[in-house]
């Protein structure tokens, strides 16, 4: 089989797996989940755990006046910790984490994948992915959220070509964006629906 096809093949595998880890398992309706806050007020300040109606913790952090603030993780149903993300005053800002959960591809389980940091809610400096296997997938430098360069290896380590590579770029850069937004959106739904509980 042609490389370039085999690579694209897994990498349509790893980006359907990837592009929201733990996301399928958790339910729609944020009526039936659980926040677990120590204030009433609609905008409360301090920390915070999501659990999922059969009552898995999905993310926890801290909140300021309703805003995200400081570090978030994001769990799998199967407790695999999928992500830690960083925000100041509900902007992304800091250092970014992803790991490769036992849902999408179980042997890699605990796998570091994604590792990068934000800068006033834009990727800012070098952005590394990993295969599966632990071996570099990508390396997309940014500038003020905007890709600036990108190298990508197969998993054997054969460097893509440039017009390859910027494909990839732009997808897992999609990818990244969607997912994060979606654990966002958990937040703000579970704080308009879901039933409170002190902790």
């Amino acid at each position: 089989m042609n490389p370039r096809l085999r690579f694209l093949g897994f990498f349509l595998l790893i980006f359907a797996g990837c592009m929201a880890p733990g996301v399928p398992v958790v339910p729609n309706d944020a009526s039936k989940w659980t926040i677990e806050v120590t204030s009433s007020d609609p905008k409360p300040t301090g920390p915070i755990r999501i659990f999922d109606e059969q009552n898995r913790l999905m993310l926890d952090g801290s909140l300021v006046a309703g805003q995200m603030d400081g570090t978030w993780t994001g769990w799998s149903s199967q407790k695999d910790r999928l992500v830690i993300w960083t925000y100041r005053a509900g902007v992304r800002n800091g250092p970014i984490q992803m790991w490769y959960g036992r849902f999408a591809i179980p042997e890699a389980a605990g796998r570091l994948k994604l590792e990068g940091a934000f800068l006033d809610g834009k990727y800012d400096g070098a952005v590394t992915r990993n295969h599966p296997s632990g071996a570099r997938r990508s390396v997309r430098i940014y500038k003020n959220g905007t890709i600036e360069s990108a190298r990508c290896w197969a998993p054997d380590g054969t460097e893509q070509t440039p017009a390859f590579t910027a494909d990839v770029a732009a997808e897992e850069h999609k990818a990244d964006m969607l997912y994060l937004e979606q654990l966002e959106g958990i937040v703000t739904r579970s704080l308009a629906q879901a039933h409170r509980r002190n902790p």
